[in-house]
């Protein structure tokens, strides 16, 4: 029965360290991990007590992994709407009939307000780090 069960990470021990001078209620816990390949490794965790400190670590750590795939898979993001700036008024273009003139500046000023968008969440991205 032992042998099917799914090897997952799990938290084999957990100790306080000390209350927090900046947030009175809070405390310092250290949480030690096993991972699915057998290696322990130690994290700090705060929270109000043991049961929230070990909340908000899987928490920020979902967080983390949730980060890391979008920044993984962000230049397709990208490409798409790349694609979709430039397809989008084509068709219009083709339905618009004579009127056509302000369908043809329509991919550059999506493109351009993208790439600007872009740089301004990378800036503040990179700020907050």
């Amino acid at each position: 029965m032992e042998s099917s069960k799914k090897n997952r990470r799990k938290a084999i021990d957990c100790k306080l360290v000390e209350e927090s001078v900046s947030n009175p209620g809070y405390f310092k816990y250290m949480i030690t991990i096993q991972d699915v390949d057998g290696s322990i490794s130690k994290h700090p965790a705060y929270g109000v007590d043991m049961q929230d400190a070990i909340k908000r670590l899987v928490r920020s750590e979902n967080a983390d992994m949730v980060v890391k795939v979008v920044e993984r898979k962000q230049q397709f993001f990208l490409m798409a709407l790349f694609a979709i700036c430039i397809v989008i008024p084509l068709l219009g273009g083709y339905n618009a009939g004579e009127n056509t003139s302000w369908w043809m500046i329509l991919p550059l000023v999506t493109i351009v307000i993208l790439f600007v968008s872009f740089g301004i969440l990378d800036s503040y991205r990179s700020q907050n780090k």
